[in-house]
């Protein structure tokens, strides 16, 4: 009495693989084709079929070119070369052998029918020379923005310094202490920016036609504190000519 021995084999030979033992899977595989050769002709579908899962075994060792081959003996109306992995091994195989351009094509064909995800699976971590597109989901997420924190809030002793020093620009200016009004303003927007608006109304009248570079450069800076960016520019523009 004989058995048919081929699924037992080649379901040893794949439990070998899943269990990453592809130098065992080799053995296995190439025991039973040269006995299937050796039976005679009948036996090419079990053939064929055990080559695929050879050239497996020998690309899952870092073998492409092998592979290839392997592949190649596989008849060219077998089912089994058209199968996925089969094609995603002829793409390997070509970039293996340098021929760039057509395994690129041999890869679009495989996810054109197989999609990123399924190529994916299939590679399952094997090396390779080409480019697999990386599912989305395996895709690094980007870190959402960092979250933008509330303006401090103005302290009342702040604010009330600020007044203060507004105060003494306020006089400094009627005195005609040009110098001691600015700094005494630039020290009120400092502490208090929403006296900027205030601050423009007690420099202005003091600027005269052509104020020096120190004092229009705060003028501009007091523009740019109430949004007014346009006179600003004109003001710093005023400053670098000075």
């Amino acid at each position: 009495m004989s058995f048919d021995l081929v699924p037992d084999e080649v379901s040893l030979a794949r439990a070998q693989l899943a269990s990453g033992l592809a130098t065992v899977a080799e053995a296995t595989l190439r025991r039973r084709i040269a006995r299937l050769e050796v039976e005679g002709p009948g036996g090419y579908e079990e053939i064929d079929a055990a080559r695929a899962l050879l050239a497996q075994a020998i690309w899952r060792q870092g073998r492409p070119v092998a592979a290839g081959a392997v592949i190649d003996r596989i008849r060219a109306s077998s089912p089994e070369r058209r199968t996925p992995v089969v094609l995603l091994m002829e793409a390997e195989a070509s970039a293996a052998a340098g021929q760039a351009e057509r395994a690129n094509a041999q890869m679009e064909r495989v996810l054109s029918e197989i999609g990123v995800d399924e190529a994916w699976r299939l590679r399952a971590g094997t090396p390779s020379r080409l480019s697999w597109p990386v599912p989305v989901s395996l895709r690094a997420r980007r870190p959402p923005p960092p979250a933008v924190a509330p303006p401090p809030e103005q302290l009342p002793q702040r604010t009330a310094a600020g007044h203060a020093r507004l105060e003494g620009a306020r006089m400094a200016y009627g005195a005609g202490e040009h110098e001691r009004g600015d700094r005494e303003l630039a020290l009120a927007v400092r502490l208090d920016p929403e006296l900027a608006s205030e601050g423009i109304a007690l420099l202005e009248p003091t600027l005269g036609r052509q104020p020096p570079a120190d004092r229009l450069v705060l003028y501009g800076d007091l523009l740019r504190a109430v949004g007014r960016q346009a006179d600003a520019s004109v003001a710093y523009d005023r400053a670098a000519g000075a």
